[in-house]
């Protein structure tokens, strides 16, 4: 009897999760303005401000060792 209970407890939490993840937030409704853009506007769009989040990125000084120990 408890083995019951304990795999149809296991089965509701797992089916549980399983539909929460399914689920959006509605606080992540894409806007109407976004969904009936031209694409390429869109990504010309993204592209600009891709650039431009670049610019704030310092360059590096030194170069990158991935292999270097301490120091």
């Amino acid at each position: 009897m408890r083995l019951v209970l304990i795999v149809a407890a296991a089965a509701l939490l797992l089916s549980g999760q399983a539909h929460a993840q399914g689920r959006r937030p509605s606080g992540l409704v894409e806007s109407a303005a976004s969904q009936g853009e031209d694409p390429q506007k869109r990504m010309a769009r993204e592209e600009a401000a891709a650039r431009a989040a670049m610019k704030n990125v310092p360059d590096s000084k030194e170069k990158y060792d991935p292999w270097k120990i301490g120091k």
